[in-house]
This record gives C-alpha cells, sequence and structure tokens, in this order.
C-alpha cells in the first residue's frame, strides 16, 4: 500500500474517530443534564456493564480478520463467514450471561430494561465491528469512517428526539440500537456492493475455527484484562454504594477519558517504525521510544493540570450544581490520565518486540489490583474511592510496562528527566495563572489562556522547539511523515 494511501486511510478514521468522541461526549452531556445523576447512573451503567462483556462476543477476532484478510483476500469470504458464524454462538452466551448478572446483582427494573436493551446494542455492535475489520484488511477505511461519524449522529439525534417527547429513560440505550443498526445495515450494504462479500453468510469449518482459537487467545486474554479493570469500577459503585453514585462517577470519567484518542493515535503512527527498528536497529528504537515517552508527556502533564485545576467550573458550565460531586472524581482521574498516555509507548514496544505476553501480565496485575482497591476505597470514600483505585491501577500498567520495556531497550534517561522538569514548570507556571484567574475569567476563554501559558513557557525553557511541535502535530493528524522526524 502506498505511503499516500496510508496517510488517506488514518486520516479518515482518525477524523472520524475524533467526531465520534466528540459526538458521544455531547450526547452524555445532554442526557446528565436532561435526566440528572440517577438517570445517568442508570446510563451509565447499564453501557458500562455491557461494554465489560462485550469482549467475550469478540475476543479479538476482529483483529486477526484485518491481519487474515490483508494477507489473503481472496479467502476474506470464507473467514468473515466464520467469524460471524462464531459471534452467534459467542453472543448468545455472552447476552444470557450479562442477563444473569443483571438479576443477580438485582438492579432496578428499569435498570435491567436497559441492561437489556444494551446487551442488543453489545451484540448489533459485535456484527459491524468484524465487518470493518474485513474492509480494514483491503485497506480501505473510508467507509468505516462514514459510518462511525454517521451512526453517532444517528444516536445523538435520536436521543434528543426521545428527550424532547419525554419518553422513558430506556429510550436513551434505543437511541443507541438506532446507531449501531445504522451502522450495520451500512457496512453489510458496502461489504456486498464494493467487496462482492456476503454479510449474512454463517459458516462454522473446523480448520477454521482451530485456527481462530490458536491465535486470537493472547488478544482475548489482554482484551478480558482491559475491559474488566476498565469498568468494573461502576459496576462495584452501583452495589457498594447506589446508582446514583454511578452518575458522579461517570461524569468524571467521561471527561477524563474523552482524550484517550491522543495516545492511542500516536501510538499506532509508532508501531511500525518501533517493529522495524526492533528488527534492524535498536538504537534508533531506544531513541524513538524515549521521544515518544517525552512527546506524551508534553501533552498529557498541562491537560491533566489544566482540567484538574478548572474541573469546579467545567462541571458548573456542563452539568450543573447537581453534579458537583464529580469534581473531585475527576481531578484525581485527570492526574490517572498521566500514566494512562505513558503507558502506550511502553505497551506498544513489548507488541512490537513480540512480548504480548508481558503486556498482557502487566493488564492482568492491574486488574487484580484494581478490583482489590475498589472494594476496599468505593465502600469508604465512594466515586473519589473508584477514582483513587483507577489512579494506582494505571500507575501499576504503566511501571510494569516500563519495566519489561528495560529488557527490549535502554531510556535516554537524561533525556526523560529533564523534558519531565521542565514539562512540570511550565504545567505549574500555567496552573499558577489559571488558578489567579479562574474566578474572574470565563472558563472558555481560560482554556486558550493556559495553552497560551504553557506553550510559552515551555518553549521559553527550551523543553520543545517549533519544529518537534509541528511534528507532534503531524503524527496525531496523520497529515506526513512525522515519525520519521522523531529520531535523526
Amino acid at each position: 500500500m502506498s505511503d499516500g494511501r496510508v496517510m488517506r486511510n488514518t486520516a479518515y478514521l482518525v477524523t472520524a474517530f475524533v467526531g465520534q468522541k466528540v459526538l458521544s461526549f455531547v450526547y452524555f452531556t445532554i442526557i446528565a443534564r436532561t435526566v440528572g445523576v440517577d438517570g445517568a447512573g442508570r446510563y451509565f451503567l447499564a453501557v458500562s456493564l455491557t461494554t465489560m462483556f462485550s469482549i467475550f462476543v469478540d475476543l479479538g477476532l476482529a483483529n486477526v480478520l484485518v491481519r487474515e484478510v490483508a494477507k489473503n483476500r481472496a479467502r476474506a469470504g470464507s473467514l468473515l463467514a466464520n467469524v460471524l458464524g462464531i459471534k452467534v454462538i459467542l453472543a448468545v452466551l455472552t447476552v444470557g450471561a450479562v442477563y444473569i448478572t443483571a438479576r443477580i446483582l438485582n438492579y432496578h427494573p428499569e435498570t435491567r430494561l436497559m441492561i437489556t436493551i444494551a446487551s442488543v446494542v453489545m451484540v448489533v455492535d459485535s456484527i459491524h465491528l468484524v465487518m470493518y475489520a474485513a474492509m480494514r484488511g483491503f485497506q480501505n477505511l473510508r467507509y468505516e469512517a462514514v459510518g462511525v461519524v454517521g451512526g453517532q449522529a444517528i444516536v445523538i439525534c435520536s436521543g434528543i428526539a426521545f428527550l424532547l417527547f419525554h419518553l422513558p429513560l430506556h429510550f436513551l440505550v434505543v437511541a443507541l440500537l438506532c446507531g449501531s443498526t445504522f451502522n450495520v445495515s451500512w457496512a453489510g450494504l458496502v461489504l456486498k456492493k464494493k467487496f462482492g462479500l456476503q454479510p449474512l453468510d454463517l459458516r462454522l469449518e473446523r480448520p477454521v475455527l482451530l485456527f481462530f482459537w490458536r491465535v486470537t487467545l493472547p488478544f482475548a486474554l489482554a482484551g478480558v484484562f482491559s475491559r474488566i479493570y476498565s469498568y468494573i469500577d461502576s459496576v462495584m459503585l452501583s452495589k457498594l454504594i447506589s446508582e446514583a453514585s454511578v452518575g458522579i462517577y461517570g461524569v468524571a470519567y467521561k471527561i477524563a477519558f474523552s482524550f484517550q484518542f491522543l495516545p492511542m493515535a500516536f501510538a499506532a503512527a509508532v508501531y511500525p517504525a518501533m517493529s522495524e527498528h526492533y528488527v534492524n536497529d535498536r538504537g534508533r528504537l531506544s531513541q524513538l521510544f524515549t521521544v515518544s515517552v517525552v512527546y506524551l508527556m508534553f501533552l498529557s502533564l498541562p491537560l491533566a493540570v489544566g482540567v484538574a485545576v478548572l474541573a469546579p467550573q467545567f462541571i458548573a458550565l456542563l452539568y450543573g450544581p447537581e453534579f458537583y460531586g464529580s469534581v473531585l472524581p475527576l481531578q484525581v482521574l485527570m492526574a490517572s490520565l498521566v500514566f494512562a498516555f505513558l503507558y502506550w509507548p511502553a505497551g506498544s514496544l513489548l507488541n512490537a518486540s513480540d512480548r504480548q505476553g508481558k503486556n498482557t501480565l502487566s493488564m492482568g496485575l492491574t486488574m487484580v489490583i484494581n478490583i482489590a482497591l475498589n472494594a476496599m476505597l468505593i465502600p469508604k470514600f465512594g466515586p473519589v474511592g473508584a477514582a483513587i483505585a483507577a489512579l494506582v491501577g494505571n500507575f501499576v500498567l504503566w511501571g510494569s510496562a516500563a519495566l519489561f520495556m528495560r529488557q527490549v531497550v535502554k531510556v535516554d534517561g537524561r533525556r526523560f528527566w529533564s523534558a519531565a522538569l521542565k514539562t512540570a514548570a511550565a504545567a505549574a507556571v500555567m496552573a499558577a495563572v489559571l488558578l489567579v484567574t479562574r474566578g474572574k475569567v470565563h472558563v472558555v476563554l481560560l482554556v486558550p489562556v493556559g495553552v497560551a501559558v504553557y506553550s510559552g513557557m515551555l518553549l521559553a525553557l527550551g523543553g520543545v522547539t517549533v519544529s518537534e511541535l509541528r511534528t507532534a502535530a503531524n503524527i496525531l493528524l496523520r497529515r506526513g511523515h512525522g515519525v520519521s522526524d522523531l529520531v535523526p
């Protein structure tokens, strides 16, 4: 595939996912402001529980499908049909597991209804996920980009309409089903018309099933660990405190992790170069890793500090006084975001160096610690306890991956600590300015002020150059060969 096509494809998808994140955030904000803490809690709980279980419908099949279709397009029809056949079985088992879990946890009838509808959304989403995976194997991401944004637009339009007509709370999940139905219809149509594949063909061929079982196991295990430690906090909050506390926590969680696309985009951009340098040039691999960590530190630290300082203003502006309890959890979660950002280069390096098992071990350790901390902290501190557990969990995830990473490369400690000190100093000056002005200037105006102060201080301290800022922007936006500029 040509470099130009690579850039076009990645630009399509990054733009689409940014648009989806924005629309999803807007939708949840509208929900929270309209239905209040209790309603937002039930909605976020239903989505969190089914999202946690959704990994059991996929088990890494989509990732493997992309790779195998790219290797041999002639087998695309057979591979897709078998994956869909497997998913039918997994979907039935997973929906049953979700239903039983909701009954055992004895949720409110309305919450159980929302979870049931969300289970259908989970299945439909899983189907269009593998359809888009097949398209990725053909190295065409344009149609997926249209579906991602179009589906989210349908969700927000449907949801707003349901709210305007004062329909029951579970219709907010029906809105998600509308978007998912559009996506599966669109993906199926494109597969048939543009790629000549039959989206309704289901097969269970023994050799193909055995192949998928063998190659998906590492993906499945990592996915299970990741989903559980990412969403178990909401489930535990709902039972140890209340469903309303999930609404308080959900608002903070939505804000904090709406920025996750930044390290994901960066890691996706540098991963091919890491894989190449691991084979050909370990010195350049060390340089690339160090610079990647430094760049993500430049992004994450001011983001965490800025949002934490302005958290009271953001919560008041977006959600109102009913959600003031979200301020402290948001501030703690923003601290955890720094470690979440820094994990991505280490995780990508472990995968690029064929150490996926170490990465999976890090995720498993994080899951165990996260569950234990949630069990200890939530009864005492509620949503703040869940946020602290997330902070410690992300630190453990980053720290363990970093320890394993040292077996592969040697980090330029001088460069790292120099950048860390300069970044911290610039972020501290920005925080001081925001603290002095946040009660006098509207928060919308304070955002560019914070960006300007931080950028100016970082440039003045020599922490970054204008060309380095341009390189980082190119990598995130996929507008050029930015990765090649990271190392000499």
